[in-house]
């Protein structure tokens, strides 16, 4: 029974350890919270984490399929928007930004067009062409930069539309900004197969001490 017990509370822990846990230093990253407004948000007006700097976006609930989650945002309210978030960041570390671009269908022009800025940096301009493109299949694609160098111990991360129009512009969604790993830092488990193995190897060295005792 205390070996059966044991092999348990190991195969628990193993099990722990496995567990992913998320490294992005974004807040709201996909805009769920508050989720209990749907509409346009102006500047001055509260979004979770997030400021509105200018102009005005939409937040999207049913209107059209979002990347995951519930919720979207479309770039563009009444006037091409602007987004922001102070991230909490280290010196001189390095980032990776990723995110899930779509546009909104409804209007022109068909390419929509994100300019990202880093600690006030552009880092280039991001389309989306919304051609064939409806609420029920927005195309959602990744999108991001690497090797993002932060300047101090707060960046701020904005995002900017520039489709070149009033109402439908490029639609965001899971917004990651994660640390990159350090070449002298541990290696995390690349896939499930390694800590698969070593999970059977330790029950394995278990049941064959718990066996050579019994003989």
């Amino acid at each position: 029974m205390k070996r059966t017990l044991t092999m348990g509370i190991i195969l628990v822990l193993l099990l722990a350890c496995v567990g992913a846990v998320s490294a992005n230093i974004v807040q709201n990253p996909g805009f769920e919270s508050p989720g209990t407004f749907v509409g346009t948000f102006q500047p001055f007006t509260t979004l979770a984490d997030w400021s509105i700097d200018a102009g005005s976006i939409d937040l999207i609930n049913t209107y059209w399929q979002p990347a995951s989650g519930s919720y979207s945002i479309d770039l563009a309210g009444n006037a091409p928007g602007t987004i922001s978030q102070v991230l909490t960041t280290t010196p001189g570390a390095k980032y990776d930004l990723s995110f899930k671009m779509a546009g909104n269908p409804d209007g022109s022009p068909k390419i929509k067009t994100v300019q990202v800025f880093w600690g006030g940096v552009s880092e280039g301009m991001f389309t989306f062409d919304t051609t064939g493109k409806d609420h029920t299949t927005m195309g959602w694609v990744s999108q991001g930069k690497t090797g993002l160098v932060a300047s101090g111990a707060s960046t701020v991360l904005k995002f900017v539309d520039v489709s070149g129009t009033d109402y439908y512009g490029a639609a965001l969604d899971d917004i990651v900004v994660e640390p990159q790993q350090s070449t002298t830092a541990v290696p995390e488990f690349p896939t499930m197969a390694l800590p698969v193995a070593l999970i059977v190897g330790m029950l394995g060295a278990v049941l064959f001490i718990q066996k050579s005792k019994e003989n």
